[in-house]
């Protein structure tokens, strides 16, 4: 069960990446009723360029244990980016039910701020660190003024207009839709009220995308403890409904069409849509949300931004799509937003999302999407075992 959760989120941290994260980590405990010297596993994502530089890229599991003052009998990175924390939780619940341990904390977060200051991403990071490589085939890329992934999305976004009619008008809907939602979330960066014509009245980033289609870069940790040990937890007994993972490494350019992502592979038949009281929608891009919508079987491939227009995907709404307003207005923690809708999840579970609650929600749906053009796609059901 997942038996503690936290976060701290910041558009700037003046301190160190590794206080943040102690901080994440004991108000999770706390929320457990654990201590540190109880934990068994530890799992964590590490991007260059988002724990203070170039900090725990040696060994960082050893680094963070070390600062954490913790010994945990086993450690494990997870490198699929924003699908990293749906995975982890997967992972914990496996192990824990082998025997492997009883307590397991999931760690997903970093400083973004150094990266964003710098004026790349973590996909584009060779532009600030000249010896990371983010593909086998960096060499050829070296002198591109490339801003991927937003010049990535952006083609995307446009090759989706071209085959199926897709409007802007229709992702703009979904950053309105998710502003909404983040208007009483007190974790949300941005809340006031955003209207169609403001999205499309924004600087244009990388066309089509608009800055308010775009997520933004932040400081901050999301800390998840999985254990058998509960009986000091107020949380709900959560479990992991159903699980698939989808891993799509090649380039772009070979790929049979890039209006497809690997949720298509994950998502395919893993759990009944219509029992799903919530999904959480990886968010980096209002483009990424309706691709998803599409692969994990809402709509038919094309069909999303009507999807959006038959739909209200408010909180309130008949079919609630990222219910606190999503990483586009919370901030994504190290350009990883896998902890953003894995908090609101559970939030949603436990009856705590004052605000933005969905009524009776007993079922949700994650999914995420990460690694160096979408590879990766993690999809998660969570809910009570009935």
């Amino acid at each position: 069960m997942i038996v503690g959760f936290a976060s701290n989120l910041y558009k700037k941290y003046e301190g160190s990446a590794f206080e943040i994260l102690a901080d994440t980590l004991f108000s999770a405990l706390d929320v457990a009723g654990l201590n540190k010297d109880e934990i068994d596993g530890l799992f964590l994502t590490v991007l260059p360029g988002t724990f203070d530089g170039y900090a725990t890229l040696h060994f960082p599991t050893a680094q963070i244990a070390q600062y954490l003052g913790i010994k945990p009998k086993f450690t494990k990175v997870f490198d699929y980016g924003g699908a990293s924390a749906l995975s982890m939780i997967y992972h914990a619940y496996k192990a824990i039910k082998a025997g492997e341990g009883d307590t397991i904390a999931c760690i997903v977060g970093g400083k973004a701020s150094d990266l964003r200051g710098k004026g790349v991403t973590v996909d584009s990071v060779d532009k600030a660190y000249a010896d990371v490589s983010i593909t086998p085939f960096d060499r050829l890329f070296r002198g591109l003024n490339d801003l991927n992934p937003v010049s990535d999305y952006a083609l995307v976004a446009n090759r989706h207009k071209y085959l199926f009619g897709s409007t802007d008008e229709q992702r703009a809907l979904i950053a309105v839709r998710q502003r909404f939602n983040a208007q009483n979330n007190d974790k949300a960066m941005f809340r006031d009220p955003l209207t169609v014509e403001q999205v499309l009245k924004s600087s244009i980033v990388a066309e089509p995308l608009r800055l308010l289609e775009i997520v933004y870069p932040i400081d901050g940790f999301h800390v998840f403890i999985v254990s058998k040990r509960s009986s000091k937890s107020n949380l709900r007994p959560i479990d992991v409904l159903a699980y698939g993972e989808a891993h799509w490494t090649v380039m772009p350019t070979e790929l049979d069409d890039i209006i497809y992502t690997p949720a298509v592979q994950s998502a395919k038949d893993i759990f009944n849509l219509n029992k799903v009281d919530a999904f959480e929608l990886y968010d980096s891009f209002t483009i990424t949300v309706m691709l998803q919508v599409e692969d994990i079987g809402l709509a038919e491939k094309g069909k999303g931004g009507e999807f959006f227009e038959k739909h209200d995907t408010t909180y309130l709404g008949d079919i609630p799509i990222n219910t606190g307003g999503g990483s586009l207005n919370t901030g994504q923690p190290a350009y990883m937003s896998g902890g953003v809708i894995l908090e609101e999840a559970l939030l949603q579970l436990n009856d705590m999302a004052k605000g933005h609650q969905v009524k009776d929600a007993d079922t949700v749906f994650l999914n995420g999407i990460g690694g160096w053009n979408r590879a990766h796609s993690v999809s998660l059901v969570l809910g009570e075992e009935k």
